[in-house]
């Protein structure tokens, strides 16, 4: 599957496990069908995150398992080592993947080196508030890619709304200097006339969005997902970023059992 924003994709996909029914927020993402297996696809599309980018819009997969406890899936995997879910706080460590790009997902970037695939472990409190999350993470690159690491809160209101489970959410992202240098920055070696010698700063973007859920059967849901991202100046002013305003939305089925 293409990178349609690396940005975007690590904000949403990471808090978002395409499920329905019985919605319930934990590790900072939003699951359901607690105790069942999950299969799930769909369409996403959204902004360009980096200038002249090829692909908008791509097919997603998903598959895992969703516990009381464990939590496994293409978008990364999580274990609640304290509280239980009536807890007002639980913790939980995780791990999750950040894509890279090729050279060739965006003319922007021609000529400039592949970024590889990194991987993340990471410290996740969520704090219950009557029906509502707030969740606050912390993650460091494990595997010396960007070398550089990542925070993230956010509040979270589940509701029912009769045909649907809603859960918008607000918050906030913080990226270190490394990762903003590692997937945003450009090198003197780099550089070109389109394409000067940019070194950014540790960099915010605020979220907003919500996750929709609507079953059709027992097993069956529909999944719609939407996220818009305002980047912070030091990501955003980078020559390889097409805009600061940033927007990704999905359509899917999910299937329990």
């Amino acid at each position: 599957m293409k990178k349609i924003s690396i940005a975007i994709s690590a904000i949403l996909l990471s808090n978002t496990a395409f499920a329905a029914g019985d919605t319930y927020v934990r590790n900072g993402n939003v699951y359901s069908h607690q105790g069942q297996f999950s299969v799930g696809a769909g369409v996403m599309t959204g902004s360009e995150f980096y200038k002249e980018q090829d692909d908008k819009t791509a097919a997603y997969l998903n598959a895992g398992y969703h516990g009381e406890d464990f939590n496994a899936d293409l978008t990364g995997v999580n274990y609640r080592f304290f509280g239980i879910n009536d807890s007002t706080i639980n913790f939980s460590i995780f791990a999750v993947a950040n894509p890279g790009f090729d050279a060739d997902d965006a003319k922007i970037l021609t000529g400039m080196k592949d970024r590889k695939i990194s991987g993340d472990l990471g410290l996740n409190a969520d704090i219950h508030l009557g029906q509502d999350t707030l969740s606050i993470k912390f993650q460091h690159d494990v595997t010396g890619v960007y070398d550089g690491y990542q925070a993230d809160v956010a509040y979270y209101h589940p509701m029912n709304i009769g045909f649907a489970d809603l859960v918008p959410y607000v918050g906030v992202h913080y990226f270190s200097d490394d990762y903003v240098n590692y997937y945003t920055g450009v090198t003197k070696e780099d550089a070109t006339i389109k394409r000067p010698a940019y070194k950014g700063e540790a960099s915010f973007a605020y979220k907003a969005g919500y996750a929709m859920m609507i079953p059709v059967t027992d097993n069956l849901d529909i999944t719609q997902a939407t996220a818009y991202v305002r980047l912070g100046s030091s990501m955003a002013d980078s020559p390889l970023v097409d805009s600061k305003n940033q927007w990704i939305t999905t359509l899917g089925v999910n299937y329990s059992f």
